[in-house]
């Protein structure tokens, strides 16, 4: 095994919607309440797709008017709702780029929310290549954004691990003969790659 494909969200650094949002809700558990009487996770997964801003805050008022606010300061906010890193996590990058490891990310993001994640995580910067979904016009877990990660890096997926936080995700990685990690957190990652021969 040569290669290790990363997640981004919840692997290298945490998704935290709260973190841009937390002025109009008091706790987290009301804020995914909310997410769920406007379909917020729907609406986020395709703008992840590559639905521009402008059309999914329009289709988000359209649909959601007296909520319009909370997709508009999530708009806002994707600084701050990308801005914590996993714990770890970065170390780890930077370690199996010494190694000489191959580095590539694949991401379910807009275009906007990848810019956000690589201010917080510049160690995606060893990274050979990153696929991300809104710049392709698909999202994980479909066979053909796995192909894609492959076939244009010219990786064979027997060559590589693909971490992800996912199970959705992972059982796609493995559809696709990908040995896929299930992400926790950075220390069992690391014994896996350990236990791979990857570091």
């Amino acid at each position: 095994m040569k290669n290790v494909i990363f997640d981004f969200g919840n692997v290298l650094i945490r998704w935290r919607p709260y973190a841009a949002l937390n002025g109009y809700f008091s706790t987290e558990a009301e804020m995914l309440t909310c997410f769920e009487q406007i379909d917020f996770f729907g609406w986020n997964a395709e703008q992840d797709r590559g639905r521009s801003w402008e059309d999914g805050l329009a289709i988000a008022a359209r649909d959601y008017p007296e909520h319009a606010h909370i997709f508009h300061a999530y708009s806002n906010g994707l600084d701050a709702a990308h801005g914590e890193r996993v714990p770890g996590m970065s170390d780890l990058v930077e370690a199996l780029h010494r190694r000489g490891v191959g580095l590539f990310g694949l991401t379910n993001a807009a275009e906007a929310s990848f810019q956000a994640v690589k201010r917080t995580a510049p160690e995606i910067g060893y990274m050979r290549d990153v696929v991300v979904s809104s710049r392709e016009g698909l999202i994980k877990p479909s066979p053909e954004i796995f192909e894609m990660c492959l076939s244009r890096n010219g990786i064979q997926a027997s060559d590589a691990l693909f971490v992800d936080d996912s199970a959705g995700n992972c059982r796609g990685a493995e559809a696709m003969g990908i040995r896929a990690h299930l992400f926790t957190d950075a220390a069992t990652l690391q014994a896996d790659l350990r236990a791979l021969g990857l570091l």
